[in-house]
């Protein structure tokens, strides 16, 4: 019995073991960035001029932001994924400033995904269960210029990062009449940041509005670290990979208190922890009505096809107020989204204040 324990332990102990398993959900599941205006309007964002909030679907749309300054939001949920039931609240911040030359700095961060899930592991001579927890998010940091009154070009750099660890429980069996070993161990996974390149167009005159971004491939280095309860911890890396992006809109506003728009976004699969998320793109219609007295009332509409919610098609509207003639905002919005027989209601929440109400 003893020679079999040790020999059990030697090879547990030796480094990973059982072999690291990728959690079944991958990244977990996904979300759009934007702030409360575009959420509002079924994602439309990067062709609108006076958004004054970083589009990450098209930076470029800051150059014409009519108040730079700071934008927060965060989102709560009420939805059937175990993913984000009763997930801690993510902000969205936003800055864009003002640099000498014409130039501005563009900032944000968006919460990218959520994971949730309990795997159960087997193995050559054992099995048991591992619960998983962890999140991505996006950053980005570029800067836009004018090329003249009505065009402007961005270019910066585009993060994406994130973790996520696992606590497992496994039974080893043992040979002969003895009881399985018990092993506890927790899997931790760090996507150190990859960067790739985004850039963007944008272009307005009258009350046409329009513009398109690119993002390329992006590629970092994933570290896993496993501790077993009581003894020692084995580490290796990998490599990981997150598809490029196209976006693109046009708006117009067709009255002085309407703005009207529409988006396309596209998307490569992503091949990420072992659960791949099929290509796919969405399409976003939405408007917005000025009554006067600072108000705006918002609504609009997206599909999806492919992507992480298959045939997905959400409803949203949302109902912002003016501050000092814009120079600070309060923004609402509500959404409800169905899917496989799902359905999900999201409210987003943002305050905004520019650096001439700062």
């Amino acid at each position: 019995m003893t020679l079999s324990l040790l020999l059990s332990a030697l090879t547990m102990f030796s480094g990973f073991y059982p072999e690291f398993q990728t959690p079944s959900r991958g990244i977990g599941s996904e979300t759009t960035g934007g702030g409360v205006r575009a959420f509002s309007m079924g994602g439309v964002s990067a062709g609108i001029p006076d958004s004054n909030m970083v589009s990450l679907a098209n930076p470029a749309a800051a150059a014409f932001t009519p108040n730079t300054g700071f934008a927060w939001g965060s989102k709560f949920r009420d939805t059937p994924d175990p993913d984000w039931t009763d997930a801690s609240v993510f902000p969205e911040v936003s800055v864009i400033m003002p640099l000498p030359l014409g130039l501005q700095f563009s900032a944000l961060l968006s919460d990218r995904s959520r994971l949730v899930v309990e795997d159960q592991i087997q193995f050559e001579n054992g099995s048991g269960e591992i619960n998983w927890f962890g999140s991505t998010a996006e950053s980005y940091l570029g800067l836009t210029v004018k090329a003249s009154e009505s065009l402007a070009f961005s270019a910066g750099g585009r993060c994406f990062f994130g973790s996520a660890h696992g606590d497992a429980v496994v039974l080893i069996d043992t040979p002969g009449p003895y009881l399985p070993i018990t092993s506890q161990y927790r899997d931790d996974i760090s996507l150190f940041p990859s960067w790739g390149i985004t850039a963007g167009a944008f272009f307005t005159k009258g009350i046409i509005s329009g513009g398109a971004s690119i993002t390329t491939d992006r590629d970092g280095s994933m570290d896993l670290h496993r501790d077993y309860i009581g003894s020692r911890e084995a580490d290796t890396t990998y490599r990981y990979s997150v598809p490029g992006e196209f976006n693109a809109g046009i708006s117009a506003r067709i009255h002085p208190q309407v703005l009207i728009g529409v988006d396309y976004f596209a998307r490569k699969a992503l091949k990420l922890l072992g659960s791949p998320t099929e290509a796919g793109s969405w399409t976003a219609a939405g408007a917005e009505y000025l009554p006067g007295s600072g108000f705006r009332i918002r609504g609009g509409v997206r599909t999806m096809d492919g992507l992480w919610r298959d045939g997905a098609i959400r409803y949203s509207g949302g109902i912002g107020y003016d501050l000092g003639g814009g120079a600070a905002a309060i923004d609402a919005g509500v959404s409800w989204e169905s899917w496989s027989e799902q359905s999900e209601t999201v409210l987003f929440i943002g305050l905004r204040a520019s650096e001439n109400w700062l």
